[in-house]
C-alpha cells in the first residue's frame, strides 16, 4: 500500500534525478568560467601585451579543452570570463564584447573542427588525435579569434601593437600557443598523476628539475648565463624529447609549460636570446622558439605512441594467432582420434561381420557354380585386405596403445608398420623406465616422430633412421637423425627461421611452442662425397605441461 508520504518521496526522488544533470552543468560552467578568467589574467599580465593582444593566451587553452571534454554546452561560461577579463581591463565595453564573441567561437569551431573531420579523442593516444590539434585546433581555430578580435579594437579605435597585421599575427600566435601548451596539459593531466609512479616519480623530478635549471640558465640573467644567440634556446629540446619519450603526450604537455613560464619570465625580465631586436620581433621569436619546441615533442610523442600501439595490437594479433592454431591442432588430434575409434568400432566391425558370413560359404563351393564360389574367394580376400587397411589407417592417425599403454608402445608399434611400408630400418632409444606422461605431450611427441619419418622418407633418401628419447630434469628430449642427402644450403636458414619450413616443420614448431618447449634443426647435407643427413632436436617441459598425466 502506497501512502502519502512514501508517494512525496518518490516524487522527490525524480525530481532530484532529474536535477542532477542541471547541478552538474551549473557546477562546470562555474569551473569553466573560474579557470579561464585566471588564466585570462595571466594572459594580459605578460609584459608583452599592448591593446589586450597578448603573445601568450593560455585562456585559449582552457576554453578549447573544456569544449573537448565537457561538449558545447559551456559556451556560456567561457563568454562570460572572456567578456569580464577584457571588461575590467582598459578597453571598453564594446571591445570586450566583441573580443568575447571571437574568443568564444574560436573554441567552439576548434571543437568542431575536431570532432568533425579528426575524430578527436581527448585521451591524444593516436598520432592523427594529436596533428588534429596542432593543425585544427592551434592553426586554424585561433584564426576566428584573431580576426574578430583585432577588427574589433580596430572599429573601437583601440591601437594594438604598430598595425593591423601585426596585432593579428601576435593575437593568432598567442591562442596558438594557448592551444598547444595548455590543452594537452589539461586533457592528459590526470593520465600523467596516475603513470608516475615509483622509479618513474623519480625519473620526472629529475626531467622537471633539469629542464627548469636548463631554462633558467637560458633566461636567467643573473641567475643564469643569460645567452645571447637565438639558437643557445634549444639546448632546452633534448629535454622534450626525453619526456616524449618516456612520457608521451602528458611528459611533453608539461615540459612544454615549463619552457613557456620560464621563457616568458625571463624574457619579459630582458634576460635570455629574445631580447635583441625590437618589441615585436622579440615576441615573434618567442612564440615560435615556444611553437617549435611544443609541437616538435607533441609529433614525437604521437609517432612513438602510434609505434607503440601498432607493436602492442601485432604481439596481442600474434597471441591470438597462436592461440586459434594451438586449438586447430587440438581440434585436429581429437578428430584424428575420432576417426581412428569409428574406423576402428564401428567400420571394422562390419567388416568383421561381413568376413565371417563370408567364410562358412568356402566349404560349400562345391555346391554352387564356380563363377559363385571364385566371387566368394575373392570377395572374402578383399574384405580381410580392406579389414587390415583400416587398421593401418587407424593406427596412424591416433595409435590405441598410446592411449592405454603409452608412449613406449604406441611408438614401437607404428615404427614397425613404417618399415614395413616403407623399407626403412628405424632404430628406437628409449629407456625401459620412461614412463607416463601427460596425453598432450605424448600426443605431440608422437606427431612429431610420424612427421620427422615422413620427411625421411619422402626427401633425405636415407635407408635407415634413428630415434632416441630421454628424460631428465624435467624436460623431455627427443632427437631423430637420418643419413640422407640432408637439406639444401639455401634452405637452410628459412627452416631454422620461426616461420619458415613446410607446413610439416611448422606444425612441429608450433606444437612444440604450445607446450613451451623447442625445435633445433641441423644439417651437414654431403661433405667430400659422404652423407651427413639431417637431426632434428625438440626439447619440451615437463613441468609446464598442464594436463593430467595418463595413469
Amino acid at each position: 500500500m502506497v501512502t502519502e508520504a512514501s508517494l512525496s518521496a518518490l516524487v522527490w526522488m525524480d525530481a532530484s534525478r532529474r536535477e542532477l544533470p542541471r547541478l552538474q552543468l551549473l557546477l562546470r560552467l562555474l569551473l569553466v568560467f573560474a579557470f579561464y578568467l585566471t588564466a585570462g589574467k595571466l594572459g594580459l599580465s605578460v609584459p608583452f601585451t599592448s591593446g589586450n593582444v597578448s603573445p601568450i593566451w593560455p585562456a585559449s587553452g582552457v576554453a578549447l579543452a573544456s569544449v573537448l571534454v565537457w561538449g558545447y554546452e559551456v559556451w556560456p561560461a567561457i563568454a562570460l570570463a572572456a567578456f569580464l577579463v577584457n571588461f575590467f581591463s582598459p578597453v571598453s565595453a564594446t571591445a570586450s564584447l566583441g573580443i568575447a564573441l571571437g574568443n568564444t567561437s574560436s573554441a567552439l569551431f576548434g571543437g568542431y573542427l575536431l570532432r568533425r573531420f579528426a575524430g578527436f579523442q581527448p585521451s591524444l593516444a593516436r598520432m592523427r588525435d594529436v596533428l588534429g590539434l596542432v593543425i585544427l585546433a592551434a592553426v586554424a581555430s585561433p584564426i576566428v579569434a584573431a580576426s574578430i578580435g583585432v577588427t574589433t579594437l580596430l572599429l573601437t579605435h583601440v591601437h594594438a601593437w604598430s598595425d593591423f597585421s601585426s596585432a593579428w599575427r601576435v593575437w593568432w600566435l598567442g591562442d596558438a600557443m594557448g592551444v598547444l601548451i595548455v590543452t594537452p596539459l589539461l586533457l592528459t593531466g590526470r593520465e600523467l598523476v596516475s603513470s608516475v609512479r615509483g622509479s618513474r616519480l623519480t625519473e620526472f623530478v629529475l626531467l622537471g628539475a633539469g629542464l627548469s635549471a636548463t631554462c633558467a640558465a637560458i633566461f636567467g640573467g643573473r641567475t643564469g648565463f643569460g645567452v645571447q644567440d637565438d639558437v643557445l634556446a634549444f639546448v632546452a629540446f633534448p629535454f622534450v624529447i626525453w619526456a616524449a619519450i618516456r612520457f608521451r603526450v602528458a611528459g611533453v604537455a608539461m615540459a612544454s609549460f615549463l619552457i613557456a613560464v620560464i621563457a616568458v619570465w625571463g624574457t619579459a625580465q630582458g634576460n635570455g636570446p629574445f631580447v635583441k631586436h625590437d618589441p615585436l620581433g622579440n615576441v615573434a621569436l618567442l612564440q615560435l622558439f615556444i611553437a617549435v619546441t611544443s609541437m616538435t615533442g607533441l609529433i614525437l610523442a604521437g609517432v612513438i605512441e602510434e609505434r607503440e600501439r601498432a607493436i602492442t595490437e601485432r604481439k596481442r594479433a600474434e597471441e591470438s594467432l597462436r592461440e586459434l592454431s594451438g586449438r586447430l591442432l587440438q581440434m585436429e588430434d581429437e578428430e584424428r582420434r575420432r576417426i581412428a575409434r569409428e574406423l576402428h568400432d564401428s567400420a571394422g566391425q562390419i567388416l568383421a561381420a561381413l568376413s565371417m558370413n563370408l567364410t562358412p560359404l568356402e566349404p560349400e563351393a562345391n555346391k554352387i557354380s564356380p563363377s559363385a564360389a571364385r566371387a566368394i574367394t575373392e570377395s572374402l580376400g578383399l574384405v580381410n585386405e580392406l579389414s587390415k587397411e583400416l587398421r593401418t589407417i587407424s593406427h596412424l592417425l591416433h595409435p590405441p596403445l598410446l592411449d592405454e599403454v603409452g608412449l613406449s608402445s604406441g611408438l614401437r608399434l607404428y615404427l614397425e608398420g613404417f618399415a614395413e611400408r616403407s623399407k626403412i630400418s628405424i632404430d628406437l632409444d628409449i629407456p625401459d623406465d620412461f614412463g607416463r606422461l601427460s596425453r598432450d605431450l605424448e600426443t605431440a611427441i608422437f606427431r612429431i616422430v610420424q612427421e620427422c619419418l615422413t620427411n625421411i622418407h619422402r626427401h633425405s633418401g636415407s635407408p635407415v633412421g634413428k630415434i632416441r628419447i630421454s628424460r631428465s630434469n624435467g624436460e623431455v628430449c627427443l632427437q631423430v637423425e637420418d643419413l640422407g642427402k640432408g637439406i639444401p644450403p639455401e634452405k637452410r636458414s628459412a627452416i631454422n627461421s620461426a616461420g619458415g619450413g613446410g607446413v610439416g616443420i611448422r606444425g612441429m614448431r608450433e606444437r612444440i611452442r604450445q607446450l613451451g618447449g623447442n625445435l633445433e634443426i641441423s644439417s651437414n647435407g654431403n661433405k667430400n662425397g659422404k652423407k651427413k643427413g639431417t637431426t632434428i632436436v625438440a626439447r619440451l617441459p615437463v613441468a609446464s605441461i598442464s594436463s593430467t598425466v595418463v595413469a
